[in-house]
Order: structure tokens, then sequence, then C-alpha cells
């Protein structure tokens, strides 16, 4: 058994009802008598509540005039417990509507004692049956995009149920974003700080289908969304910065340097060995390739690995990646379509696998 003693229950909460109460009652009972509750602004009518949570269960209450959002009220929790109690192992995130069971939270709790470097995901079956049709759509779409953006498969990326060892939370204090986005863009993070994640399958509890969450489907889809859409957006500003620089030489050296021009009617054999061509093409997308890999590296994907390591093995994609785009482009010219467009049009086809390798086998 795990000393619950060492283990804080974070709960955020807005406008909560009854099954607060009901919560805290049934942790309290469970031996779980550390627990924080941030009031994110709540509003006066909701004071009698928060007062009552706090005689009769003792918990420590943070409150604040104004909403913030749940990033918000997850960030001032945290601080408060680092900055002033101090005196624990781990804190588990759990939502005030009910959603999460005592018996799940001390499940959370137990492998976060026991596996410090992870952070602990709860995660919910999105096959049950009980799950609104709403949320298991928007679960298996996020879950795609998640994976397909960071590499990693989790089975619920919404989950509240978390638990962070006092070594793990301190990564995620300075983690941007005040609403829901804020528990993606950790998500996100872990694998730029080389943080694994460990899930805890929990039951699966949807109240009077969900009714009483503060979820705005479409303000805070858009803002987890756009997480996603940042980090596809830099890696494209850097792709297509990668891309011009490699136009550019490219044009220079076959218009300029060389002088190129095929002759009429030349056949794909014909193109693919020509020799300026070629040199036009490596040439170009060495110097391109190397700064598209400073900028990958340090900014896109943040990865702290060995420099050489990383260097090596993207450079090895670049070199499968080239193979590629250069046949495209001699097919593109063989059939009619000037070099400086298809040079641009064959590498623009090659994006998104590009990306994909980029991220499963280089950072």
């Amino acid at each position: 058994m795990h000393d619950l003693s060492r283990t804080i229950v974070l709960i955020p909460c807005y406008e909560p009802d009854e099954k607060l109460f009901r919560l805290l009652k049934e942790l309290y009972e469970t031996n779980f008598l550390k627990i924080v509750l941030v009031n994110d602004g709540s509003g006066e009518s909701f004071s009698p509540i928060f007062k009552q949570c706090e005689e009769s269960f003792g918990c420590t209450l943070i409150s604040y005039q104004t909403n913030r959002g749940k990033g918000f009220a997850l960030k001032t929790g945290f601080r408060y417990i680092i900055d002033k109690i101090q005196d624990f192992d781990c804190i588990v995130t759990a939502d005030s509507d009910g959603q999460h069971t005592p018996e799940d939270i001390r499940r959370v709790a137990a492998e976060s004692l026991a596996n410090p470097e992870f952070l602990i995901l709860g995660t919910r079956d999105y096959k049950n049956k009980n799950v609104p049709l709403r949320s298991k759509f928007g679960n298996s779409l996020t879950r795609i995009v998640f994976k397909f953006i960071s590499g990693i498969s989790i089975n619920d990326t919404q989950t509240g149920l978390r638990g962070f060892s006092k070594k793990v939370v301190k990564n995620f204090i300075k983690t941007a974003g005040d609403r829901y986005d804020y528990e993606m863009r950790v998500l996100m993070q872990t694998k730029q700080k080389n943080i694994p994640i460990k899930q805890v399958k929990i039951e699966t509890v949807y109240i009077d289908d969900n009714s009483s969450s503060h979820f705005n489907p479409f303000k805070d889809s858009i803002r987890i969304y756009s997480v996603f859409g940042a980090h596809i957006a830099t890696f494209l500003f850097s792709s297509l910065f990668a891309t011009l620089i490699d136009w550019l030489l490219f044009s220079v050296l076959i218009y300029f340097v060389f002088q190129m021009k095929m002759p009429e009617n030349s056949g794909f054999s014909e193109i693919i060995s020509s020799i300026p061509l070629f040199i036009s093409f490596i040439t170009a997308r060495a110097v391109s390739s190397f700064i598209n890999f400073i900028i990958n590296r340090k900014i896109v994907f943040k990865n702290k690995k060995k420099a050489v390591l990383s260097a090596a093995k993207y450079y090895l994609l670049v070199i499968v990646i080239a193979v590629l785009t250069y046949l495209l482009l001699s097919l593109f010219i063989a059939a009619g379509i000037p070099s400086v467009i298809a040079q641009p049009l064959a590498t623009v086809i090659l994006f998104f696998a590009s990306y994909y390798f980029q991220r499963a086998f280089v950072f």
C-alpha cells in the first residue's frame, strides 16, 4: 500500500454543484486528507459551497474573483502546493463534476508514487456505450491528430485525472495556456522534456450526459486544435523557408551558373542523368537541409538529444527524401513542366512524409 498522506488531490472548480461535496466526502472517507480546491472565479453565490467544503473536510481553498480557465487554475494550484505545502510526493488532478471516482484517484496516485519519472493518465474507455457521441467523436479525432503530431499513442487525450510526481510537475508550471488547451500542451511537452507517459484504465463516468461540464465544444475545441496548428505552422514555416533557399540556389545554379537548357522532347533517362541538373539539385538541397535541421531541432521539435545522433538520422532521411524528390523532379520535367516549377512542386508533395519521419525517426 502507498502512503496517501504524501499525495495531494488538486481540484479546479468553476461553479460547482453538490457533486463536488459528494466527491470530497468520498475522498475523505478513503483517507485522502490533503485536498486543494481552486475556486476559478465562480462568484459570490458559490461561496457557501466552498465554505462548507473547507469546514467539513479541511480542504485548502484558493480563490480569485475572475474566471481564468482550467489551465490557469491548475497552474495556480501547482505553484501553491510547491511553494506553500512543499511536503508531498505527488499531486493528482481531478475534475469537480464527479467523473472521477475515489478508487480511480487512488489508483492514479499509487502509479505516480511507484513511477515518479512518469506522467500518469487515468484513461477512459471510449468504446463504452455510456459515452456521449460527441465525446466519443471528439476524443477519436483528437487522439488521431495527436498521434500524428507527437508520435505518442494515448487512449484519452482529454482526461483531467492525472498524476504528477514532485519531479514531473515542476516541468509544467510555466507551460502556456490558461484554459482547456493547457492540458493538451502538457501532453505535447512530455516528448520535448523526455517525460514518459503511463496510462491507467479508469471507470467511464458520464453523469446526465455530462451536462455539468463547462467545456465549450466550439471555443475550447479551437483552443485545443490551435496547439496542433501552431506546431504544424512552425514546421511549415521552417519547411517553406528551407524550400525557398533550396529553390533560389537551384534556380541560380541551373540558369546562371550552368545555363542549362534541356533539348525539346528530352526523355526521362536523359533528364535524370543530366550532370548540371544533379549538381544544382544536390548543392541546393545540402544547404537548405542544414538550415532546416537547425530550425527543426531547436524550434519545431525542441529536441535535446545529442546533435550528432539527430544529424546522422536526419541526413539519412534527407538522402531518402532527396532521391524521391529528384525522381519526381525528373518526371515533371519530362512531362513538360519547367524546372523552376517542378522542383518546389516535388518538394511540397513530400512535405507530410518529411514531417512524419522527422517526428518519428529523427527528433
